[in-house]
């Protein structure tokens, strides 16, 4: 049934002339094949959008680039103006929204609602949003979850009856690959998002983790670590007007319900959204961006309709407050390129919180028919509202000096593909040369016992910095920080950041050392060293009363002599991205 209507409306569209001014909403009807809960196949879902385009020529679609499947990404441009290019919508001064879909197929409420707000926006008599605003749309962005189609791995939602799978080609949740990029999908998504640099970013999802009244619940980037001018703009301007908006059209919204193994009338605790999320990652940019959470346990019908709310809202947000929106970011833009000191790290404030009104339920306690414990129970009979604490604030644990220029090696080449997929412009060294620079050494660093989207991924790091005279090679690459990607440099090559390219193991070779020693060799050759330097006994007594478990540890003892003598590795833990200040 759901197939045999859009395919009707495909052939409405390719026969009706002027797609925007002539077609009448009733023969496109998203909103009864989500009512009758289907949501459409990948492919078909991309033809509608060609019928779009060859329907409208304020639409257009571009070849995205690959994905770690056969399919390449979609990029849909909507242009009232018809030059589809970033440079025309900066040069008329018009609002860039992006909005991606599909991340999670699982989470297909984006899809469908895009396609049915996309065909509002086209239909509308009132040219003054497309003269205003340029819009980029990925219809599908994780295209391999969404080619296998099931009804059971995701049970407890309600809705549809077939959808995608949250892991890609390679099995990765893309909304956890943003800043290492180790899927073709976010190679590709980084050069698009690069390229338009847009000014609101949405990226729509659905969401769990409690039972609520709320149909839509909204995640924006952590508004302090998005930092600068933009904080307040976007706690007491933008924000609200998005609450506002939905309000009245019948959506309530709450924050992100971030709760689990609670009840959220407790308290609501924010999002600390680093770069491997797509919110984290626009925040590098300085774009807003927001993460929309639809209730998985409402009707997929009404979650469509709520998302497209949402999307309306966000559309005459752009309008109202075109001129504060494009100049907040602006600013912002211009005082993170001359921040010398950027942050790298965050926390959560636990002491400092907003009142919000929730929507909630009651709920009760009883016991299991399954294991016998006591198990939570939310009561749909028993609505009610009440103020609840959000504490969405936080503070920063650790900063950096910026430096006017990194050095990257070229063997580290998977680091240099991922800066350069990201926009980043970077020079070869066209001699080898010693200059005066900064190293950091890895003091400590812990993992995690479990690999986690397929790496071992670090924290607590801890480092010293030494500058000193180092040598660098003809193909060396030399990263100029006063760039437009000047804080994705930052926090992709600082070792301590929350998700950098150390955090996410691509360093992790020089954590070994290469050469070592033969201890009944170095025996002989200490025995003569200690006798003409009694310094190196009284190192090594001084290192003993600070470990005293390895009196008894001999190569312990040896090993510590050498990492602290001419004969150690000068590379040694050293992190080979050099910094000139």
């Amino acid at each position: 049934m759901m197939r045999s209507i859009l395919l009707f409306s495909l052939c409405v569209l390719f026969c009706t002339n002027g797609f925007g001014q002539q077609l009448s909403k009733q023969l496109i009807d998203v909103k009864s094949y989500t009512e009758a809960n289907k949501t459409p196949i990948y492919t078909d879902v991309i033809k509608y959008y060609q019928q779009i385009a060859a329907a409208d020529n304020r639409v257009k679609i571009n070849d995205g680039g690959p994905t770690d499947c056969y399919y390449r990404l979609n990029e849909v441009v909507v242009d009232g103006s018809r030059k589809f290019t970033p440079e025309a919508a900066r040069a008329e001064g018009k609002v860039v929204i992006f909005i991606n879909n599909g991340i999670h197929p699982g989470e297909p409420d984006g899809i469908d609602a895009t396609l049915w707000w996309l065909q509002d926006i086209l239909m509308s008599k009132d040219p003054e949003l497309l003269k205003n605003v340029v819009f980029v749309i990925i219809p599908v962005y994780n295209i391999d979850g969404a080619l296998v189609r099931n009804s059971t791995l995701r049970f407890t939602q309600n809705g549809p009856e077939e959808y995608g799978f949250r892991g890609n080609g390679q099995n990765l949740d893309l909304n956890r690959d943003f800043i290492k990029c180790d899927s073709r999908n976010a190679q590709s998504f980084v050069r698009l998002f690069t390229k338009w640099n847009p000014d609101i970013f949405i990226d729509n999802h659905v969401s769990d983790g409690a039972d609520y009244q709320h149909v839509m619940t909204l995640l924006p980037t952590q508004p302090d670590k998005l930092g600068y001018n933009q904080i307040d703009f976007l706690r007491h301007t933008f924000m609200p007007s998005l609450f506002h908006k939905m309000e009245i059209k019948g959506f309530p919204m709450a924050p992100y319900i971030n709760v689990w193994g609670s009840t959220p009338d407790k308290g609501l605790p924010g999002f600390m959204d680093t770069p491997r999320y797509s919110s984290g990652y626009a925040a590098l940019f300085q774009t807003y961006s927001f993460v929309p959470e639809s209730h998985m346990l409402k009707p997929y019908g009404q979650r469509v309709k709520a998302t497209r709310a949402l999307l309306q809202s966000f559309c005459e947000f752009a309008l109202e407050k075109k001129s504060s929106l494009l100049h907040s970011r602006e600013l912002a833009v211009s005082a993170m390129m001359r921040d010398r000191v950027m942050p790298v790290r965050w926390e959560l404030d636990t002491l400092k919180a907003d009142s919000v009104f929730f929507r909630a339920y009651d709920y009760e306690y009883v016991p299991s028919v399954v294991t016998g414990l006591p198990r939570l129970r939310y009561r749909r009979d028993r609505p009610f509202q009440k103020m609840v604490p959000y504490y969405n604030y936080a503070y920063v644990t650790d900063s950096v000096d910026v430096p006017e220029y990194y050095i990257v090696p070229q063997g580290w080449y998977r680091v240099l593909e991922r800066l350069s997929a990201n926009g980043v412009e970077m020079n070869s060294i066209t001699r080898d040369s010693v200059i005066v620079a900064t190293a950091e050494y890895i003091d400590d660093v812990k993992a995690f016992p479990r690999p986690y989207e397929g790496h071992f991924i670090h924290f607590g790091t801890k480092t010293h910095a030494e500058k000193s005279n180092y040598p660098v090679h003809k193909g060396d690459f030399i990263i100029s920080t006063h760039q437009a990607s000047r804080r994705l440099i930052v926090e992709a090559l600082e070792p301590r950041a929350m998700d950098s390219y150390f955090s996410w193991n691509f360093f992790d070779a020089i954590l070994n050392r290469k050469e070592g020693f033969s201890d009944y060799v170095y025996e002989d050759m200490l025995a003569d060293m200690v006798q003409k330097d009694s310094s190196i006994k009284t190192k090594l007594d001084k290192w003993l009363s600070a470990h005293p478990e390895m009196k008894n540890n001999g190569f312990a003892q040896l090993n510590f002599l050498y990492e602290n003598s001419i004969y150690d590795e000068p590379w040694a833990n050293r992190y080979p991205v050099l910094k000139v200040f």
